[in-house]
């Protein structure tokens, strides 16, 4: 059976990231196993799982845009800005309305400064934020640029709305909600979580624990290149392949070269084979960023 590759899983709630990798470790027999995105273990659907040299693509993931379908329930507030924590309930004399909320979910599109939930797995002085607020100690988390593409209102129907996200690495939903309720006045907490799409993968072709289980593990093991299908792509003859392979930036003709500097692009050899990527530098250069070869 092949050992590289990516699996999507279908994590169930109640589920850590962790137990999801342990998980996985078990079924194949192999170690080197990571993930490409932490879902809290409230949360469901799409974890890409990475395996053997896959695992060095997981930071081309980590940055991908993703989607998710949550739903808020307002009139609420937690620590943990969901119904994990203990909840306050907020005195609403009158619900926002649609237009309100519909409105007010739009302030958060584009490029937005968001505070993380105090308790998320950030490292403050070399131990997580969540540890540090479970002992009471006072924590502020500096606000961070983060993207989002796009919010849609599915339903609403007080207290409980349903929006699917679509946003960069890094941002909390659980924030959303939070600064959700906050605009309102009425206080918000994430109460659901599915992530429906990770980059260039989807929820619908993810498989279950059990599936992965029983059945045949190489037929839920997809090729290390779809991993990097979200990448500019380019094809190189043998001689500049040994020389990325062997950590040598090259040169690229002026009219191969249409990326800005700091791009990020998969590398394939001439039989279509990925042999890395490899990023954007001045003066033409295309500098080698992680191989998945051996240089022969």
């Amino acid at each position: 059976m092949k050992s590289d590759g990516i699996i999507l899983l279908n994590k169930p709630k109640g589920w850590t990231s962790r137990e999801a990798v342990d998980f996985v470790v078990k079924v194949l027999g192999t170690r080197r196993v990571g993930h490409a995105g932490t879902l809290d273990p409230l949360a469901t659907g799409l974890l890409v799982i990475c395996v053997g040299k896959a695992t060095r693509l997981e930071q081309f993931l980590l940055g991908a845009f993703k989607e998710y379908r949550a739903g808020f329930l307002l009139g609420r507030t937690s620590p943990t800005d969901d119904i994990e924590g203990p909840l306050t309930e907020i005195p609403v004399s009158q619900p926002p309305r649609l237009e309100e909320v519909s409105a007010c979910l739009q302030t958060f599109v584009g490029t937005i400064e968001q505070r993380p939930p105090v308790y998320s797995a950030i490292k403050i002085g070399g131990r997580r934020a969540y540890q540090l607020a479970r002992e009471g100690l006072p924590i502020e988390l500096p606000a961070r640029k983060v993207e989002i593409r796009a919010i849609r209102l599915l339903r609403y129907d007080f207290p409980h709305l349903e929006v699917e996200i679509e946003c960069g690495g890094g941002t909390y939903v659980r924030s959303i909600a939070r600064d959700l309720g906050e605009k309102l006045g009425c206080g918000a907490v994430m109460e659901s979580l599915v992530r429906t799409r990770v980059g260039p993968f989807h929820l619908e072709f993810a498989v279950s624990p059990e599936e992965l289980q029983a059945g045949d593990v190489s037929r839920y093991l997809k090729g290390m290149e779809e991993g990097v299908a979200h990448l500019p792509r380019v094809i190189l003859g043998e001689s500049l392949v040994k020389r990325l392979l062997h950590g040598q930036p090259i040169r690229l003709q002026r009219t191969e070269m249409v990326w800005p500097i700091g791009t990020d692009v998969a590398v394939f050899d001439s039989g279509g084979q990925l042999i890395g990527v490899a990023q954007v530098a001045e003066n033409g250069l295309l500098k080698p960023k992680v191989n998945l070869g051996s240089p022969t």
